[in-house]
Order: structure tokens, then C-alpha cells, then sequence
């Protein structure tokens, strides 16, 4: 006896949609969130920059070359 298939309504496909691009946009923001956690928290000297200017783009920059010596080590095996 076959079952017949119910059509998930339209609020089910929209949050579970959502809940996986909320999901993937978390998997590849957090790492760069701890690399700037970790910058501000191992380099004084970057933290200082940030708190006394005000001014968030030295980090930016730092998380940008952590990025890519990572990419270029991972490449380079």
C-alpha cells in the first residue's frame, strides 16, 4: 500500500533554508572571528592601535595576513 506524499507547506522549506545558510555563513565566520580574537589577545601592540584609535582596519589587515600565511602553508605541503 503506497503512502501518498504531503508537499511540505511553504514556511517549512523557508525556514529550513534559512537555518542552513545561518548555519554555513556560522562554520565560515567563526574562524575568522577567532583569528581576530586571537591577534587582539597574543599582539599588544595591534590591541593598543585598535583601542586607541578607534579605528578596526590594522586588525583587518592582520586577520587578512594570518588568512593568507595560512593559505600559503596549506598550498605549499
Amino acid at each position: 500500500m503506497d503512502i501518498p506524499r504531503v508537499k511540505p507547506s511553504r514556511t517549512e522549506v523557508w525556514t529550513s533554508r534559512t537555518a542552513t545558510w545561518l548555519g554555513v555563513a556560522a562554520v565560515c565566520v567563526t574562524p575568522i572571528v577567532a583569528a581576530g580574537a586571537w591577534l587582539l589577545v597574543t599582539d599588544p601592540v595591534l590591541a593598543a592601535d585598535v583601542a586607541a584609535t578607534g579605528d578596526p582596519w590594522p586588525l583587518v589587515r592582520a586577520i587578512a595576513d594570518a588568512i593568507g600565511d595560512v593559505m600559503r602553508y596549506v598550498l605549499d605541503l
